[in-house]
């Protein structure tokens, strides 16, 4: 097992402990909308400048891999995945990613002067955030 290996894997048992374990512990029913609005408001601390950005920021985060998987003019379909993901549904079936929904509903918000909100449905690999914007708008990369 390399270095990197392990601090990988001490960087996702930190982070299910905190968001898996903690975080429902302290928020109880109300965890998925404090942890939303808390990523919208996380996010205004960061001015990305695109999609590309974006991405970057959630891998550099922890959140996992994020991809465009479709864009409408009012919805964008997101595909969140990777080691973290992986782990926090296999532990946690029922693990709230309304954090990393928030923060990208705001940071898209942010980018397209647009008013945005987000929804998440996890899969067994995988997690759908959908962005629905109040006008139609264009990602810049």
């Amino acid at each position: 097992m390399t270095e990197s290996t392990v601090n990988q894997n001490f960087d996702i048992f930190s982070l299910v402990l905190l968001r898996d374990h903690l975080l429902p512990e302290l928020l109880q029913d109300d965890q998925s909308e404090i942890t939303y609005w808390a990523g919208k408001s996380i996010a205004n601390e960061f001015q990305l400048t695109g999609a590309n950005e974006i991405q970057n920021f959630f891998m550099s985060a922890g959140f996992g891999y994020l991809s465009n998987t479709s864009q409408k003019s009012f919805e964008q379909k997101w595909l969140l995945n990777g080691p973290v993901v992986d782990e926090r549904l296999l532990k946690h079936p029922d693990a709230s990613f309304a954090f990393e929904a928030g923060f990208l509903a705001q940071e898209i918000q942010q980018l397209t002067n647009c008013g945005a909100e987000a929804q998440w449905e996890a899969g067994k690999n995988s997690v759908t955030i959908t962005v629905i914007t109040e006008e139609s708008i264009e990602m810049p990369d």
